[in-house]
Order: C-alpha cells, then structure tokens, then sequence
C-alpha cells in the first residue's frame, strides 16, 4: 500500500501512537498483574491502540477513493458476517462461564477435569473467531 505524500506524516504519528499505547498495555499486564484498574486502563489503552491503526487506514484509503462507509466491491468482501460475530459472542460467554465452573469446582476440592477442558475448547472457539473478525476488519 503506498501512502500519499500529504497524509504520511499524519498516519505514522497515528501508527507510532498506537503502538506506544501497545507498549504501555503490555508493561502493565507484565508488571501489575492483579492491578485490576491498571489492567482496564491498559485494555483501554489496546483498544484505543487499534482505533487509532484502523483510522490512519481511512487517511490512506480516503485518498484512493476508499472513503469508510462507502460501498465497493472491495469493501463488500472485507465485510464480516453477522455468523462470526455470533461464534465470537457466544464463545466469549461460554469462556466466563466455564471459567465459573472451574471457579467453583476449585472451590471443592479440584476433583473434576471436564471444567478445564470446557474452559480450553471455548477459548479456541473464542481465540479463532475473534482472529477472524480481527483479520477481515483490518485486511
């Protein structure tokens, strides 16, 4: 993808900005685990990351003709299906609930293994349906 010349600058402060909200996420997750409020800024900050990647692509695609919104038959095929976002959805709420039942059979004594195993079928239900959605919203 080449970037125009007028827009350059714009998109890589975007870009480099994204990325230092990345770099902090990280050192928080690294080095205050069980911070809970320093953990939700830091997945704000993830978030606000990746709006910022997905708006430095609309200052290099509006130039191309590619405006956010509009429809082309190039954006019609980066489109996700409302299927995936179901899965996605769906596999979200079957983690926190196994996640609960694992919470609960630990609370008894550990005995049973098929929570775990739940717990880890729904996370790669939920790890591959949301690497999906990620792949053809920033394709």
């Amino acid at each position: 993808m080449t970037i125009p010349p007028n827009v350059r600058v714009k998109v890589y402060t975007l870009r480099a900005l994204a990325l230092a909200l990345s770099a902090f996420a990280a050192v928080v997750f690294l080095l205050r685990p069980h911070a809970f409020g320093l953990r939700t800024l830091a997945l704000l900050g993830i978030f606000v990351g990746l709006w910022l990647v997905r708006r430095s692509n609309a200052y290099v695609w509006r130039p191309q003709g590619q405006a956010l919104g509009e429809w082309s038959p190039d954006n019609a095929t980066r489109r996700v299906e409302p299927t995936a976002w179901i899965v996605m959805a769906a596999s979200f709420l079957a983690c926190g609930a196994a996640y609960f039942l694992m919470y609960l059979d630990a609370l008894h004594g550990g005995k049973e293994a098929w929570p775990a195993y739940a717990f880890g079928a729904a996370a790669l239900v939920f790890a591959a349906a949301s690497g999906y959605v990620v792949m053809k919203l920033f394709q």
